[in-house]
């Protein structure tokens, strides 16, 4: 029983992860535009000289797209620990250029997943952290045994993996729009 609730709760964190990262890199490069808006997000935030921000930017992308597809398509052992890795990585990173540019005194938006306007704040870094807790927790499960049945899909009823998909899609809604959820609440 326990082992069923990990493989499902395995499913779910690389769903997350990679609803995340899809959003994310979709909405960077949905129009010429909003490519730009990173990239002066990049320079704004990074603190690189500008040579290095288009580069960084194009990386940015490269890596993150890569992340979707190291999290939907496990490797040749079966599971996604290496999705899940790179992801907790990159999160950890973004998180900690976060947190150096308010520092700073950074501001602006970080451009993440388009469009918002809303200055980075503590709620980015935070948002940054617990996506860092799932790649970690799903990277332990995963290593305890539960990888491998729901990268490759065996014991997998789809009937939970239909729910599993449906939690992580409502997840990455609440992740991707947290700045709207935000100011309804306020």
């Amino acid at each position: 029983m326990i082992h069923a609730v990990m493989v499902y709760a395995v499913l779910t964190v690389r769903l997350v992860l990679a609803g995340v990262f899809l959003v994310s890199v979709l909405t960077k490069l949905r129009t010429r535009r909003a490519f730009g808006e990173f990239t002066t997000a990049v320079r704004r935030l990074g603190g690189l000289p500008t040579p290095l921000v288009a580069p960084a930017a194009v990386v940015v992308v490269a890596v993150e797209a890569g992340t979707v597809v190291l999290l939907a398509a496990p490797g040749l052992d079966g599971d996604a620990t290496a999705g899940l890795v790179l992801a907790g990585a990159l999160l950890l990173g973004f998180a900690v250029i976060l947190a150096r540019a308010l520092r700073r005194g950074a501001a602006g938006p970080c451009r993440c997943f388009g469009g918002s306007d809303e200055p980075i704040g503590l709620r980015d870094v935070a948002r940054n952290g617990v996506l860092v807790a799932c790649a970690a927790a799903g990277v332990v499960m995963t290593s305890a045994g539960a990888g491998a049945s729901a990268g490759t899909g065996a014991a997998v009823s789809p009937a939970a993996a239909a729910l599993c998909l449906l939690g992580a899609s409502v997840a990455v809604g609440a992740v991707v729009l947290l700045d709207d959820l935000l100011d309804l609440l306020r």
